[in-house]
C-alpha cells in the first residue's frame, strides 16, 4: 500500500514542476509575458492550498480508494489537455484544475499511512510515501526536456505523456488499494493486529464535516501550520525560480539549468530517508511531543543557515551544492510534520494534513511573486535582488524554528462536536 501510494505521490510531481521546466518555450510559444507567467505558477497552489480541507474530509469520509482514484484520474487529464491549448485564459483554468485535484493527494496518503502503519513507524513510512514526491520532481527536468526536445511546440508533450500515464495510474490505484487492511485479500489476521496495536478500538463511523472551531482554536496545530509556511518559502525557490534565477545571474545553460535543479531533489530523497528515521528514533527515546518538534525545529535552521552562505558564493555550481543542502534538511523536517498530524488526527487526520498543508501552499502561492518583486528593486543588479531573496528565506526559517519548538502531539484535537479542545488558545 505504501509502495503504491509512493507511486501517486510520483505522478504527483511529474505534473506540478513540468510548468517551471518549460517555461522558457511556453512563454515564446504563446507569447506569455513574466506576469502571466507567474500568475500561472501561482494558481496552482492557491488552488491547492484552498482546497487541502475539503479534499481532506472527502478522503477521510469516503476513502482513499474512491477519492484519491478519482483525484489522480481528473489531475492528470488536466495535465493532458494542458499541452493542446493556446490560450492563456484556458491554460490558467486547467492550471487551476491541477491544484483543486491535487489537493487531496498527501491528505489522503497520510490517511493511508495512519490506516495501515503501525504508529511507531509512521515516520518512516510517511518519508518514503514522501520520496516519491521528491523522485517525480527530481526526474522531472531532464525526463522533461528530452520529451520536449526536437520541435518549436515541443513543450506540449511532456504534459500530453504525463497525463496519460497519470489516468492509467489511477486505474491501477483503484484496483489494488483497500480502505481498510481487513478488506484486503492477501493479508493476514497477525498483520492486520501488528497494524492495529494491542489497544486498538474499531471505529466504523464515518467522520461528520471537520470542526473549524477546534482546528482554529489549536495552538499546536497553529504552529505546526507556521512552520509549513516557512517551510515552503524556503524550498518553493527551487522548483519554481531556480532556474530563472541560474540563467539571469549565472547564464546557465539549459541543460545545466536542469541538471542543477534536479540534484537538490535527489538530495531531498536522502533527507525524507533521514527524516522519517530520525523522527521515530526521536519518538522511541523522547515520545511524541519532542518526538516531532526537534526534527522540525532543526531542519529550519539548517536551510536558514544554507540560505546564509548563498550570500557569499559566486559561483552556480556551489549555490546548486547549498540548493540541495535546503532541500535536504527540507525534507528531514516533512515526516515529523506528518506523524503530527496522523498523532492528533484520529479519523480526521486528512482533515488536518489539510489544514496544515492549507497554510504552508499559502506560502507556495504567495512567495513566487513575493520573490518577484523583492528583486524588482534591483533591476540592474540581478544578482543584488536574488541576494535580497536568499535573505528574507534565511530570516523566515529562525521563526520556522521557534514555532516548531511549541509543537505538542500529545493532546489530540477533539473533532465530534467537541468545541474545547486541548491545547487551545
Amino acid at each position: 500500500m505504501i509502495l503504491c501510494t509512493t507511486m501517486v505521490a510520483i505522478m504527483l510531481y511529474l505534473d506540478r514542476v513540468c510548468l517551471s521546466i518549460l517555461g522558457t518555450s511556453i512563454k515564446k510559444d504563446l507569447d506569455f509575458n513574466e506576469v502571466q507567467f507567474a500568475n500561472l505558477l501561482s494558481a496552482f497552489f492557491w488552488a491547492y492550498a484552498l482546497c487541502q480541507i475539503p479534499a481532506g474530509w472527502i478522503g477521510d469520509r469516503y476513502g482513499p480508494r474512491i477519492a484519491l482514484g478519482i483525484y489522480l484520474f481528473f489531475w492528470s487529464l488536466c495535465t493532458g489537455l494542458m499541452g493542446m491549448v493556446s490560450g492563456y485564459g484556458l491554460f490558467l483554468l486547467l492550471r487551476l484544475g491541477c491544484g483543486l485535484f491535487e489537493a487531496g493527494a498527501y491528505p489522503l496518503a497520510n490517511g493511508i499511512v495512519r490506516k495501515w502503519v503501525p504508529l511507531s513507524g509512521r515516520g518512516t513510512a510517511s518519508g518514503i510515501v514522501a520520496i516519491g514526491g521528491r523522485l517525480g520532481g527530481a526526474i522531472a527536468p531532464m525526463l522533461t526536456n528530452f520529451l520536449a526536445a526536437g520541435a518549436s511546440d515541443g513543450w506540449r508533450k511532456p504534459f500530453i505523456i504525463y497525463g496519460l500515464i497519470g489516468m492509467v495510474g489511477a486505474i491501477i490505484f483503484w484496483v489494488w488499494y483497500r480502505d481498510e487492511p481487513s478488506q484486503h485479500p492477501l493479508i493476514n489476521q497477525a498483520e492486520i493486529d501488528l497494524i492495529n496495536g494491542t489497544n486498538h478500538v474499531p471505529d466504523s463511523s464515518k467522520p461528520g464535516f471537520p470542526n473549524f472551531f477546534a482546528l482554529a482554536t489549536n495552538l499546536s496545530l497553529w504552529l505546526a501550520s507556521i512552520v509549513m509556511i516557512l517551510s515552503n518559502f524556503g524550498w518553493i525557490f527551487i522548483i519554481t525560480l531556480f532556474p530563472d534565477y541560474l540563467e539571469k545571474v549565472f547564464g546557465t545553460p539549459a541543460d545545466t539549468r536542469a541538471l542543477y535543479q534536479s540534484l537538490p531533489l535527489y538530495f531531498g530523497i536522502a533527507g525524507m530517508l533521514i527524516g522519517g528515521w530520525w523522527t521515530d528514533r526521536i519518538f522511541r527515546l523522547a515520545g511524541p511531543r519532542w518526538g516531532r518538534s526537534i526534527p522540525m525545529a532543526a531542519s529550519r535552521v539548517i536551510v536558514g543557515l544554507s540560505y546564509i552562505v548563498c550570500l557569499f558564493l559566486g559561483d552556480a555550481l556551489w549555490v546548486t551544492i547549498m540548493m540541495c543542502l535546503v532541500a535536504a534538511a527540507t525534507d528531514m523536517g516533512n515526516p515529523a510534520f506528518w506523524a503530527y498530524c496522523q498523532d492528533v488526527g484520529g479519523k480526521y487526520v486528512g482533515s488536518v494534513v489539510g489544514w496544515g498543508n492549507m497554510w504552508g501552499n499559502l506560502g507556495a502561492a504567495i512567495a513566487p511573486q513575493l520573490f518577484i518583486l523583492i528583486k524588482s528593486y534591483h533591476p540592474d543588479d540581478p544578482q543584488a535582488g536574488w541576494a535580497s531573496v536568499f535573505l528574507v528565506c534565511a530570516v523566515v526559517q529562525v521563526i520556522g524554528a521557534v514555532a516548531a519548538m511549541g509543537i505538542d502531539a500529545t493532546h489530540p484535537i477533539k473533532m465530534d462536536g467537541d468545541k474545547s479542545p486541548s491545547a487551545s488558545f
